[in-house]
Parts: structure tokens; sequence; C-alpha cells
């Protein structure tokens, strides 16, 4: 979209409004002030209303009305009419404003800014690509007074007077667009405060610990944050396994394994606690494991009551969440997730690789799901702020990875199927983590699959299950095993996909500890260097209904990567 405020644009504003057009303009025609008041609504109409660009603008008041201006005249004329195209910060404030207020009185609200609705799908692409704006509104930061004026919300009118005005209109007003989603939820104003309270508290106490570099627990540095991760992969491959014909009680105990080692997590929470928790909820909805989901989240109010009490700003923050009407829990993990990225964007810079992590949750959360333009923009400006000497290479990786794969995905959608194969091809396996290799190389058999090169095709997904192998997680093996036997069944190979599926179920069952890789720090026992595999046991009775967070015992092995065995 066109931006024309005069602070950004960059051209010199003229004193007078009489411009007068070069010789190359047709007749060196001059426009008056006369002549911007007459066809005001027309190039309003066109810009704004029919979407036009400027240059699209000035061709057609060239063409039918023979009015010669330039670019930058037009954007001056625009701007002092208040016809903005763009939202701005400070309009979108006042609005959150206005609407948070409204909502203590339970009114729906529609929103204008210099008498134009607002439209509710811009609105929420200006907010995904400003999560700052939320904390401002925490903070109570003030609108602009010019915000201020422009802003403001009416009541919509009822379903019945709506029909009375159709039936008295003599023009049928437009339907309305398809996909336009209903106004923004209220959401319990305690969660954000909770959060608020949660994050200064751990930063403020020395509960975490940060440099340039790194944000860690102060006990633990970050084999708690692996721990969490792999316990969510765990909960991930239970829910999978459920439609996957595994036995109910094997997918009963593998839940356990990871609910259990929560308790462990929330006594020593990692900064990406939250973030993880959600997108991983996010996830389970998605592959159609909203019953897993909610038992994750349920579970995670439960156990931070336990442990810290109802009135603590963690336990305060679950309860608020859990609260929330299921249909409008997405919006609200839209809402916590950009308030972490700004957040942690505030207290640790923008390229803190925390920050960074951050927001690759909310992207695989919230933004996942939009047109790969929207995601190749929002993925491109947090890739242009990095420099090379950023200090996670893994997480590079990734946020290069992402960036790639929404490359493909819009090259698919358009039918280029070597475009889309190139945009993965392109990037080195040795500038990825191994799980995130893994990945990349199923979509490259998936590409390879439609373009019905069946033998390299093949070659990728067993490609993807060696890299799986060196994560050292059985979680990841797991999910690159059931890909290759999907592709197998595919091509008409049920014998080699039976062995796979065998293969893949004597492994879940097995699940009964839980594997994660810490690079960070070299094996307690004898200090040998190199990242090493921790395993704990988790030792618990049969009847896993009486579950209590302490009721378990764990032993833990320390050994060395090269030498696990999934």
């Amino acid at each position: 979209m066109d931006s024309f405020s005069s602070e950004a644009s960059g051209f010199e504003l003229f004193d007078s409004d009489l411009v007068i057009m070069k010789d190359d303009t047709p007749d060196s025609h001059h426009t008056t002030t006369q002549d911007w008041a007459r066809l005001q609504d027309v190039i309003t109409k066109l810009y704004l209303d029919q979407d036009k660009t400027l240059e699209e603008v000035k061709s057609y008041m060239e063409e039918h009305h023979e009015f010669y201006s330039t670019v930058p005249m037009y954007k001056k004329k625009l701007a002092a009419w208040g016809a903005f195209k763009n939202l701005r910060f400070d309009e979108v404030l006042q609005i959150l404003y206005l609407k948070k207020h409204r909502d203590k009185t339970h009114k729906p609200s529609t929103f204008y800014i210099r008498s134009r609705e607002v439209d509710h799908g811009n609105l929420q692409l200006y907010l995904s690509r400003n999560p700052s704006v939320f904390a401002k509104l925490e903070a109570g930061a003030a609108p602009s007074p010019e915000a201020i004026r422009d802003v403001t919300c009416r009541t919509p009118p009822s379903s019945s007077s709506i029909s009375i005005h159709k039936r008295l209109s003599p023009r049928p007003k437009c339907p309305t667009p398809a996909g336009r989603r209903s106004p923004l939820p209220s959401f319990p104003e305690d969660m954000f405060q909770a959060l608020h309270i949660y994050l200064d508290k751990s930063f403020e106490t020395g509960l975490w610990s940060w440099s340039d570099t790194h944000c860690w627990n102060a006990h633990g540095r970050c084999g708690p944050s692996g721990l969490l991760s792999s316990l969510l992969d765990r909960c991930v491959t239970a829910g999978l396994s459920v439609s996957r014909q595994a036995q109910p009680g094997a997918v009963r105990k593998a839940l356990d394994t990871p609910f259990s080692m929560l308790a462990r997590v929330f006594r020593n929470p990692p900064p990406i606690l939250i973030p993880k928790i959600l997108s991983t909820a996010t996830h389970l909805n998605r592959i159609g494991r909203g019953e897993v989901r909610g038992l994750l989240l349920q579970f995670c109010q439960d156990l931070s009551m336990e442990i810290y009490g109802q009135s603590s700003p963690l336990a305060r923050f679950w309860k608020s969440l859990v609260s929330i009407p299921y249909i409008e829990q997405r919006d609200a993990t839209e809402r916590v997730l950009a308030l972490c990225v700004s957040e942690y964007g505030t207290r640790l810079g923008s390229t803190h690789p925390l920050t960074i992590e951050t927001y690759l949750k909310y992207f695989d959360a919230v933004e996942r799901e939009k047109d790969p333009r929207v995601q190749l923009q929002s993925l491109q400006y947090h890739l242009s702020k990095i420099r090379d000497n950023f200090a996670d290479r893994s997480l590079l990786g990734l946020l290069k990875l992402e960036h790639a794969l929404a490359t493909c995905k819009l090259n698919l959608n358009q039918g280029f199927l070597d475009k889309a194969e190139e945009a993965l091809s392109c990037l080195s396996p040795s500038s990825l983590a191994a799980r995130d290799e893994s990945f990349r190389c199923v979509w490259l058999g998936y590409i390879k699959c439609i373009k019905r090169d069946f033998r390299q095709a093949e070659n990728f997904y067993r490609n993807s299950v060696f890299a799986a192998r060196l994560t050292g997680s059985r979680d990841c093996i797991l999910e690159s095993l059931f890909q290759l036997e999907t592709f197998l069944l595919y091509i008409k190979k049920p014998v080699e996909a039976e062995k796979i599926r065998a293969e893949r179920f004597r492994m879940f069952r097995r699940l009964d500890s839980l594997v994660w890789a810490d690079q960070s720090e070299p094996n307690p026992r004898d200090n040998t260097p190199g990242p090493t595999i921790t395993i704990v046991h988790i030792g618990s009775t049969k009847d896993s209904s009486k579950w209590r967070p302490s009721a378990f015992n764990e032993v833990t092995e320390y050994v060395s990567a090269s030498d696990s065995q999934p």
C-alpha cells in the first residue's frame, strides 16, 4: 500500500496550491485549488474505495478528467484530506482503547477513522505485524490528540433495523466481503496484567538471567528449555498416534510421562515457557487433537496453582486463558504471543535470540496458515534485522528455512514446481539443526512425489529419517517414519510400508522415558565435551488417573549422543 505522510514520503511540500506542470505534460495544464476541491470526491474514491495506486489514480484523472498533477502533489492533498489508506500506530492504539472501554459494557462496536469504516482484516494484519501496540496499550500509553479526534466508534445497527433499511433503501447495499471475521473478541483483563507481572518478576528477581546472546534460567541454564521442548514433542507424538491406530493404553502412557515432567519445568520455568506451550497447543488443534490441547492447557493451570498458589501471576494467567471460550482462544493466543514478542524485544532487543525464538513460535501459531505472501513479508522483515554475527546459528537456520518454505508454498500454489524445489534445495544442510533438516527433506520428498519422481522422493523421505535419528529424539524419528510409511503406501509398496509401521509401533510402545539433546553443557559425570543425550526415566503406577505433581521418581542417565540408541 502507498504511504504518503510528509514525514515518510521524502518529498518537499509546496507552499502554494498552484502547481505549474512541466512542458512534457499535455498542453502544460495548470491545476488550481478549485480543481482539487471540485475533484476531491473522485480522487478519494479511486484511491480508497477502488484501492488504486497513486500512479493509477494519476493516469485515470489525466485520461478521464484532463487533470494533470504529480504523484507528490497527490500525496500532499490526500494527506491534507485525511485520506490515509494505511493504518497508523496511534489510530490502532485508540481503537484498542475504545474497544477495551466498550467491552466492559458488552457493547458491540464498529470503528471509523475520519468517518471511514475500519476493515477488520486490515486491523488484524496490522496487529500481527506490530505486536508492540499491545504492550503500549497495557502500559497505559496515550494516543496522539489527532488519533483521539479522528477515531470514532458506533454501535452497529441491530438485525431488525438492517432488514428495514434493506426494504426501504433505493439501492441494495453490497454484501459483506467473504472471509471477514467477527469483531475483535474481549479477553479477561487479568490475563494480560498477570502476564506482565510474571515477566517483570522473572526478570527483576533473578529467576531469569541474560546476556547479549542468551536468556536462561538462573538455575538449570538451558536444561529446562530443552526438557520443555522434548516433553511438548511427546504430547504431539501421542496426539498424532491417536489417529494412527496405536493402542489407547500406549497413548495414555505416552501422555502421562510429559505431563509428569511438566512439574519439573514449572518449578524452574524457562523464559520461553508460555510461547512454547501455546505454540504446541495451536499445533495440536491444527492436527485435529483438540482434546489433547485442552488437557495440556488445563494441566498447566492446575500445575501452576498447586506449585505457586492461586494468587500467583502464572496461575492467574493460565486460569484466565483457560476460562476464555474455545472459539476465541485462537485470538487470545495471538494476543499473548504478540505481547511476548514485544516484551522480549523491549527488554532484550529485537534481534536477541529469545526474541527471535518467540517470534518463530508466534509465526508457527498465527502466521503459518496465512497467505504465503504475508508470511514472506513477515519473515523477510525479521531476517533483515539480523546481522552476520547472530549468536544462535540453528535459530537463524530455522528462520531461513521458514522463509524458504513460504517461498516454496507460494511457487507450489502457482504451479512452479522447479522454483518450489529450488527454494528448499538452496539451503545448506549444514546450516540447519538435524530436526529442521529432517523437515526440509520431507518437503523435498513431497515435491518430488508431485513431479512423479518417486525414486528421488523415496531418497528424500529416507534422508529425513536419517536426519531425525541424529537428533536423538524418538518423537522426531516417529514423525519421519510416519511420513516414509505414508509415501510407501502411496507408491504401492505395502510390504515395505508394513515394515516401517512395525518399527514405528515398537518405538512408540517404548516411550516410557523422555529424551532430549543437551548441546550446551558437558557430561556431568566425566566432563567429556560435546553434546550429550539426557534420558529421564519416570517411575509411576499403572493407574495414572490419580496423578499428583510430586508423585514420581526419576533416574537420569547421561550418555554420548553417538552412543544413544532410539
